[in-house]
């Protein structure tokens, strides 16, 4: 354990320094951090010291660089915690998506791609802010709407830890664990930390789901890119097949992507002969192309894509949308067209380094820019209509037995905020209705007494007031593509 510990010190030494003089190289900003790291006094008297050694040491072996190297491999020698902190943030320095894993994390990260883990039934990516947020639900459980999860919760706190910083995959392996357990996350939403409780539940392993839409339109939702992702997509297209579908409307919104060949294996069955996008690495001897033998289109697709469309599934819309397989709605994609691969040391900890970059079909480079949809369309959110509904009075407590408008009023709202489920037209403050009360008041930090007092029912009015509903303009926009009528989309076939 010594010689590896010492070894991975000097490995963590060179990566340092290596990556320093990368980092100086990258952009303006970049060089004026380091110029600044530089110029500190406690870096100059560091760089004078390890001099000193190289100059006057009784052994001439020693340059500044090895006496360097030589104090970081003993200071990390018998401090794991701390090599472990070295490559986590040399990895981070890199890029956006170069990582250390440690064995643990690594597993956690292949249970991901292979999607046997249990967890709280969200899709998370990495924000621009660096925060980890929710930007979608599997929607086979309503585990984490139900626990009162919202798209785009920010991850601040896992069971008490701060998480805040921490990669995707680093909050993601703290949020999975054993099923039917428990596990407390703070959220940050509008500027305001929210503690919520979800039980960790068997995430459907399905990646892929598919429906067929009045007028005979198919409907088909890529989750992400795992191990099975092109053999389940195969299967919806069969589905599809057999009932004579010939425009489809594939969704990739919400979608980070995941494995690359999974893309490009679905990109052969459905893109047009020819290229689907070269992959350029830093040596070109590993440079290759992903290609096409279809010789003919069996389906018209049109392709949902949002600002969170990343990596894998910008690689199948860009091949649909550069071959004429399809067309892009919605608004522009991320914008990842760099690629990693995994590297295992000896004793299992893996690096995720970025070693290449993608250009699509058409010759575009998309990092940091995305793909521009051929149709341009937004979706609308607004708060929820309370017109039919009753409303509080502000000035009237109610409390077990009693009954009227405000406890009909209580009943409603509860109900749309998950802590009531009885009947909603009975205007009886009843048991039930109290329990649910003394539960929001618990929720809330207000005395739980279970009485709809006037400052339950600000904050009950209040909690309601900040539900938002979506029109998806976007799905509207497609299915109106293929001919279908707004008023129909929601039929069954």
């Amino acid at each position: 354990m010594r010689i590896k510990r010492i070894f991975a010190g000097f490995l963590s030494a060179a990566m340092l320094f290596a990556s320093v003089s990368v980092l100086a190289a990258k952009t303006d900003d970049d060089e004026k951090e380091i110029q600044e790291i530089q110029q500190s006094g406690e870096f100059i008297a560091f760089n004078q010291i390890a001099e000193f050694i190289a100059e006057n040491y009784i052994d001439d072996f020693y340059t500044s660089d090895k006496v360097i190297e030589k104090g970081l491999s003993k200071l990390l020698e018998n401090d794991e915690e701390l090599l472990i902190s070295l490559l986590k943030a040399t990895l981070s320095s890199m890029d956006d998506y170069s990582e250390f894993f440690t064995p643990e994390e690594y597993e956690a990260f292949k249970n991901q791609l292979s999607h046997t883990f249990y967890g709280i039934g969200v899709t998370m990516q990495m924000g621009e802010d660096g925060y980890v947020e929710i930007t979608g639900f599997a929607e086979e459980n309503g585990n984490a709407e139900k626990a009162g999860f919202r798209i785009g919760d920010k991850f601040c706190k896992v069971n008490g830890e701060n998480v805040t910083g921490l990669s995707l995959e680093a909050v993601r392996a703290k949020v999975i664990g054993e099923e039917g357990t428990k596990v407390k996350i703070t959220v940050l939403r509008d500027d305001r930390e929210i503690e919520l409780t979800a039980t960790r539940v068997a995430v459907n392993a399905n990646t892929v789901l598919s429906g067929i839409l009045s007028g005979n339109i198919g409907y088909i939702q890529i989750l992400s890119f795992g191990v099975n992702t092109a053999n389940e997509f195969a299967e919806q297209l069969d589905v599809m097949r057999k009932q004579n579908v010939k425009n489809i409307i594939l969704d990739m919104r919400n979608n980070g992507g995941g494995l690359v060949p999974a893309a490009a294996e679905i990109a052969k069955t459905i893109v047009p002969k020819g290229k689907i996008i070269d992959v350029k690495y830093r040596r070109p001897q590993y440079d290759m192309t992903y290609t096409s033998n279809l010789t003919k289109k069996e389906f018209d697709f049109i392709v949902l894509v949002n600002e969170h469309t990343a990596s894998a599934s910008e690689i199948l819309a860009s091949a649909i949308q550069d071959s004429g397989a399809g067309k892009l709605v919605g608004t522009t994609t991320f914008g990842k067209a760099v690629i990693q691969n995994t590297y295992q040391l000896e004793n299992k900890a893996v690096l995720k380094l970025t070693a290449g970059q993608y250009i699509t079909r058409n010759g575009k480079e998309i990092n940091h820019v995305g793909l521009t949809p051929d149709e341009y369309v937004e979706n609308e959110t607004a708060g929820l209509d309370m017109s039919e509904y009753s409303e509080f009075d502000f000035r009237t407590r109610s409390a077990l037995g009693s009954g009227g408008e405000n406890v009909k009023a209580a009943k409603e709202r509860l109900y749309i905020l998950g802590y009531y489920n009885g009947d909603t037209e009975n205007s009886v403050f009843d048991a039930e209705l109290k329990e649910a009360v003394s539960d929001f008041q618990r929720a809330h930090d207000i005395l739980s007494y279970g009485v709809l007092d006037i400052i339950t029912q600000a904050r009950i009015d209040g909690e309601v007031s900040k539900i938002e509903t979506t029109t998806d303009n976007q799905l509207i926009k497609a299915y109106e593509m293929f001919g279908g009528k707004k008023e129909n989309l929601f039929e069954k076939k």
